[in-house]
């Protein structure tokens, strides 16, 4: 490969399809196939001969097989398969050996980890798909790039759907048209439990697998004789997986050692593999910096100043050395993350402990050579297993009842790393979910350094807003003496801080993948906690001097919420938790409850006044929206707000079959505030002219002067951007309404109906957020296809009387070329959605 092409291409680790085939290889085959049996991670040179294979093929080898088979003849341009695997399973080998499968058929290359987040990544793989099949030395080559995601770790959602989309924007910059897939992610990713209904790879065999291992044993024992014995990592997965078989690997003459000389090099070396392979598997350290350590480290009485492998050879056999391919990349690392477990078992049991190691490991390997175990440091000490499940990392989770150790390890991470502000701010959440003496004192003091560290990130900023409000919930729910002024110190310390987290939230860049509402939020679960106080003190009336202060505040962070949540959730396959939801209606009852009005009335009369708040009406009570006459009376004047409110109203009561007013009526109180002024209005006016004025001709008469829906489309799309684009970034925005078969407003679907022909009525309209994957893999039968065309950098337009209105794919990835499309219409706060794209042919 031309130095040039490679530079080009720094992002991925292209296989080539000629790869190995000019240049003799023979010579390094046989030490990388042993460097890999004994559990060094596979190299590419390893597949190179297929005769002798050292791998073993798993049960879903072929069905990954099948599936990207599958997905070769799918038309759209970025598709997906994915393998979920645990840690030590062979997840990476199996991925590398797909790749390998199809480096003859297809562009195969597996992203460099490092480069995962870089903006370069994206344009190197439409590059990668635009080469020429001369440069790609393949004779019957398929574009298609096979791109394998492989972090030992799983990937953030958001870093993988922006990535995705990425990719489709390049693509399009590009004008590329294609009938297969531009792109096939392999996404390879590590899980701690078992998924369900996905091609996933596990700690045990199947008996077809035993089988294959256990031929492959005897094939490497009669060509390796006793060295085979040393293959640690191929044992252990020929074994099943299990940890006795790990655990036998350690001689009593390797306790000995390690209860003789604790502190001598190999000890402590040894416990540094174990822990960093036990915490963060697949991890590994330079033999460069391995040996810069036994020199610094002064003399036990077992050894002196030689090789690496001379000093380690009490546990030579545990360990396994090997090579990146680049000058002087030398790497050392435990042979098998299970080996790596049985190690700290047996470590802790002589008394070498988890805290001792990692202090140790902090102290005399990283401190001065900080940028060179950021990574493994981070992971191991701050990166959280489950950011909803868990609030430590595995590490501190396993230390947790020892409070000093783990504030002593996070204080020195905190000192080495003295820019990151992980480390502080583990330490405040630490002190404040874990603490016992002044742990509010000393949390707060820790989520103050944080934010020095990072005074402009909301998440940091988040933290010091949780330890006030902790602070508070726990002096509320154990009842605990707190005289008034410190409650509402408290308090006013907590408003502060989310106030200014909210604050940061807003002029956070928008790269960001999403934006942080957690300031919003904790501010009204603080509000909640102060009437809560109020009520268990009547006669306070500083309470109510503060509860009055701040109705206008959890009023407006209560719209907020009520168009956030309405028009948008996580992902089309995730919701938003329910405490969400409840919390925030909480706060409001308690703050604007009336006498005469229940808790469900309170809140059905501030949903009737908003058009998000609404939009919840089908989903609950339709009744509560007809007992409410003002939500639905003319107003008589040109106000916007009172406008939308008339319409919408109106527009639920139809498509639900209530009487309501006639399209008529409803389109003349739009039309005039359209031709009194076109632009700048809220994008809920501009969806509410798109629903109305959505028609066949010959369903109705002819409008006079009607709206120009072309120019709508546009005018929504910008007031989007000003009004809402900010908060909902990374977020998917849910369909609202849908075109269907009816005449005039019986035209308009409500989701929620959908929902409910998907799911029989069985359950309520939230709770399964993968109806629309289940909807639109058939026909629907209330619903009406509409008309459209694909035209130059995949831009999709609804045909309607000549005219072609822009809508949005709703999976851009199935906008593959140019041509005649027909699709499903929807429509969310952005403007309309073309759903279920099918071409023409």
């Amino acid at each position: 490969m031309p130095t040039n092409l490679r530079d080009s291409l720094s992002c991925l680790d292209v296989v080539w399809s000629d790869m190995f085939e000019t240049g003799d290889s023979a010579i390094d085959s046989m030490k990388h196939e042993t460097d890999y049996l004994k559990g060094a991670p596979p190299q590419w040179l390893n597949f190179s001969t297929p005769e002798n294979s050292p791998f073993v093929e798993r049960d879903c080898f072929q069905e990954l097989i099948k599936l990207i088979e599958g997905k070769k003849r799918k038309r759209c341009l970025i598709t997906e398969v994915s393998l979920p695997y645990q840690p030590g399973s062979g997840g990476s080998t199996l991925a590398m050996q797909v790749l390998w499968r199809f480096h003859k058929d297809l562009r195969c290359a597996k992203v460099i980890e490092s480069y995962l987040e870089d903006k370069k990544l994206p344009k190197q793989v439409v590059d990668l798909f635009l080469l020429s099949n001369e440069q790609q030395h393949a004779e019957h080559d398929q574009k298609t790039v096979l791109l394998l995601l492989d972090t030992k770790e799983n990937i953030d959602q958001p870093i993988k759907n922006s990535l995705w989309e990425n990719l489709i924007d390049e693509i399009r910059k590009r004008d590329i048209s294609t009938d297969t897939p531009a792109v096939i992610i392999l996404n390879c990713r590590t899980t701690t439990v078992r998924a369900t209904g996905k091609v996933e790879i596990t700690m045990r065999l199947s008996p077809n697998e035993k089988e294959r291992f256990d031929q492959k044993k005897k094939e490497l024992k009669k060509k390796y004789k006793t060295v085979s014995e040393n293959f640690h990592a191929f044992n252990i997965m020929q074994g099943g997986f299990q940890k006795e078989d790990a655990e036998k690997l350690i001689t009593a003459k390797m306790v000995k050692h390690v209860k003789s000389y604790p502190k001598s090099k190999s000890t402590r070396l040894l416990s540094f593999l174990a822990l960093i392979n036990s915490y963060v598997p697949g991890s590994h350290l330079s033999r460069l910096l391995c040996e810069e350590f036994m020199a610094e480290t002064k003399r036990s009485s077992d050894e002196g100043n030689g090789p690496l492998e001379a000093i380690m050879k009490p546990f030579i056999n545990l360990i396994v050395i090997f090579s990146e391919g680049k000058p002087k990349t030398d790497c050392i690392r435990m042979a098998h993350p299970l080996i790596a477990d049985a190690c700290v078992r047996m470590l802790t049991d002589n008394h070498l402990t988890r805290f001792n190691i990692t202090s140790d490991f902090l102290q005399n390997m990283v401190t001065g050579k900080e940028s060179d175990y950021m990574r493994i440091c981070k992971k191991m000490l701050t990166a959280r297993v489950d950011t909803e499940k868990y609030k430590f990392s595995k590490l501190i989770l396993h230390l947790i009842m020892k409070h000093e150790e783990c504030i002593r390890l996070l204080k020195q991470g905190s000192d080495l790393f003295t820019t990151d502000p992980f480390y502080p701010q583990a330490l405040a959440r630490f002190y404040y979910l874990e603490g016992s003496t002044n742990k509010y004192e000393w949390a707060e003091s820790w989520a103050k350094k944080a934010i020095a560290r990072a005074p402009t990130k909301s998440h940091i900023m988040d933290t010091l807003g949780q330890v006030h409000k902790s602070h508070l919930r726990t002096i509320l729910n154990t009842n605990a003496y707190a005289n008034t002024e410190t409650v509402l110190d408290i308090a006013n310390s907590a408003v502060k801080a989310f106030q200014e987290e909210e604050n940061a939230a807003e002029h956070e860049s928008e790269d960001t993948s999403s934006f942080n509402n957690r300031g919003y939020f904790g501010f009204l679960q603080v509000c909640k906690y102060i009437h809560d106080f109020s009520a268990k003190n009547p006669l306070e009336q500083q309470y109510c001097t503060l509860i009055s202060k701040h109705r206008s505040d959890v009023e407006e962070r209560y719209d907020f919420f009520e168009w956030y949540l309405g028009f948008s959730r996580l992902r089309i396959n995730k919701l938003d938790p329910d405490y969400l939801h409840d919390e925030i209606e909480e706060c409001y009852k308690r703050y604007f409850a009336r006498d005469g009005l229940t808790d469900e009335d309170t809140l059905n009369e501030k949903k009737m006044k908003s058009f998000a708040g609404l939009l919840h009406f089908p989903k609950s009570d339709i009744s509560a929206l007809k007992r409410n006459p003002s939500a639905l009376q003319n107003p008589q004047s040109d106000d916007e707000t009172q406008n939308i409110l008339y319409v919408s109203a109106n527009i639920i009561l139809s498509v639900f079959d209530e009487e309501c007013e006639p399209i008529e009526e409803l389109q003349a109180s739009l039309q005039r505030l359209w031709v009194s002024k076109e632009k700048d209005r809220d994008p809920e006016f501009y969806l509410l002219i798109l629903l109305l004025f959505w028609f066949d001709d010959e369903a109705q008469p002819r409008i006079t002067n009607p709206p120009d829906l072309e120019k709508c489309v546009l005018y929504m799309r910008d007031s989007y951007e000003k009004n809402y684009q900010i908060y909902l970034r990374g977020r998917y925005l849910v369909p609202l309404f849908f075109f269907g078969e009816g005449n005039g407003l019986q035209r308009l679907v409500h989701s929620s109906k959908l929902q409910r022909k998907v799911e029989g009525g069985a359950v309520h309209p939230d709770d399964s957020p993968d109806w629309l994957e289940l909807l639109f893999k058939f026909e629907v039968d209330c619903l009406q296809r509409i008309s459209g065309v694909v035209k130059r950098n995949q831009k999709v337009f609804a045909i309607r009387d000549g005219k072609q209105i822009e809508v949005t794919p709703h999976k851009p990835e199935s906008v593959y070329k140019q041509g005649q499309v027909s699709f499903y219409l929807g429509f969310n706060i952005r403007g309309p959605v073309a759903f279920n794209i099918r071409y023409m042919y």
